[in-house]
């Protein structure tokens, strides 16, 4: 009897088994947020959680997918004009599309295109979308690496007008602070947050500026830093939504949103408000009829000067209660008024740079500083007197690579005296744990200060 129940208790129906990925079933990083990850991103941190090359993953495993003729061959040759052509692949077009659908098979992710700007397909023109380079905020690397999350490289640090760090007020940093190269986007060996050149962490903690000194300091004015941070809320928001917005959005918006400006603003006279932007007025007329839609710094202009988002300009079904009207004109670099140059005093700049190779000031100055003090640009200093300016550049960069030294040598002490104390306290001496305690935290992104950490913690398992 009991040998009866224990049969009626047994399913003998064949389980469920949902199909296996061929590739990591790796989760794309904010999706539907501000900071939501890059697909050239996204690919190489899919290769390096197979503890691969990007270039191995691309010509082994992706390209077999693909339906289009990206790739001439598998070798990493045929992957060059690949890499050359990287920013399309987060970009609007067929070479975008076709890699989600073969990442989206391969990893069984089916959210990939909200990795890329297709959303904006019929809306934005691909010229002047994208930086040629890669672009960061070291800020955000250094942070997300002490607090142990994911490295990664959000979308809208690719975009072109995407220039501030909104969370550090930080301009994103285009040369790698250890080669002084710029970096692809994508390439065979890249990794998040390292250089592909030479393999250096590209985050720093010694890179935070305040809102007031960062125009202060003549990094930008105030004028611009209103600008940029306006452009980074407004991109930020519009690629959030794009999870959550009809795709793709038709071009047929710019020119309703824009011809409803125009009867707001001059009262219909379009010539009134092409001359208000600064814009020919029939380039504003071939928008308004549909003829052609505005590039992405453009577009940022005309919102910008109605003080409008964005995503209100595109999506919006009431427009006309979200124009705030302002005589103010937008934003234009180029519109400021023409400095007559000033004439060029040889002798006096002279004796000022032969003071300054001469002189034994600490730390001794770089040649941007002695640019700014004597008022003059830098590049006429350096057309009349190369070699003093080589020299002073040169002294700069050796005393910026000792004091680097001295730090990496002070630091690998510093972690000595930490990992005994927590040693003398029972406490494992972990890399989060010692990078609290450290003066220069950043510094553990140094092999000399990692490999102290891991010999100390060597000893410590002994």
């Amino acid at each position: 009897m009991l040998h009866q129940r224990t049969n009626d208790l047994w399913d003998l129906e064949k389980p469920i088994i949902t199909e296996r990925s061929h590739l990591n079933h790796l989760k794309p990083i904010c999706v539907g947020t501000t900071m939501v990850e890059s697909l050239t991103g996204y690919i190489a941190r899919l290769a390096d959680s197979h503890n691969v090359f990007p270039g191995i993953l691309i010509s082994r495993e992706i390209a077999p997918f693909l339906k289009e003729i990206f790739l001439k061959d598998s070798s990493s040759r045929g992957l060059r004009a690949l890499f050359h052509r990287a920013t399309a692949l987060n970009g609007t077009g067929v070479m975008a599309l076709d890699f989600v659908n073969s990442l989206e098979k391969l990893t069984s992710q089916s959210n990939l295109c909200f990795l890329t700007l297709l959303s904006w397909a019929e809306i934005i023109p691909p010229r002047g979308l994208f930086n040629s380079y890669k672009t960061w905020c070291s800020a955000c690397y250094e942070d997300w690496y002490l607090s142990g999350e994911v490295i990664y490289e959000p979308l809208i640090w690719n975009i072109s007008n995407f220039r501030v760090c909104p969370y550090h007020h930080q301009r994103l940093q285009n040369i790698c602070p250890h080669c002084q190269e710029v970096i692809p986007l994508l390439t065979w060996r890249s990794r998040p947050g390292y250089c592909s050149n030479c393999g250096g962490w590209l985050g720093r903690n010694d890179s935070k500026t305040s809102t007031d000194e960062f125009y202060r300091q003549g990094f930008l004015s105030k004028e611009e830093l209103e600008w940029q941070t306006w452009v980074a809320e407004v991109l930020g928001e519009l690629i959030a939504a794009i999870p959550y917005l009809k795709t793709p959005l038709p071009k047929e918006n710019i020119a309703k949103s824009l011809g409803i400006a125009i009867d707001m603003v001059s009262e219909g006279n379009l010539a009134a408000f092409a001359s208000l932007l600064g814009l020919p007025k029939n380039t504003v007329w071939m928008w308004k009829n549909g003829k052609a839609v505005p590039q992405i710094d453009l577009l940022l202009r005309i919102c910008y000067f109605l003080r409008v988002t964005l995503l209100n300009f595109l999506t919006s079904e009431d427009i006309a209660s979200c124009i705030k009207i302002t005589i103010k004109p937008p934003y234009q670099r180029s519109r400021k008024p023409r400095i007559s140059p000033k004439s060029f005093a040889l002798e006096q700049v002279q004796d000022a740079l032969l003071a300054v190779v001469r002189s034994g000031e600490i730390p001794p100055p770089a040649m941007r500083e002695v640019a700014l003090q004597l008022g003059y640009d830098r590049r006429t200093i350096l057309q009349h007197f190369p070699d003093l300016c080589h020299t002073i550049s040169a002294k700069y960069i050796s005393y910026r690579k000792s004091l680097r030294l001295e730090n990496i040598e002070l630091s690998c002490k510093e972690v000595q005296q930490i990992v005994v104390r927590l040693c003398n306290e029972g406490i494992y001496p972990t890399e989060n744990l010692v990078s609290q305690s450290m003066t220069k935290p950043g510094y553990l992104r140094y092999k000399e200060v990692r490999a102290t950490l891991q010999q100390a913690q060597t000893n410590f398992s002994g």
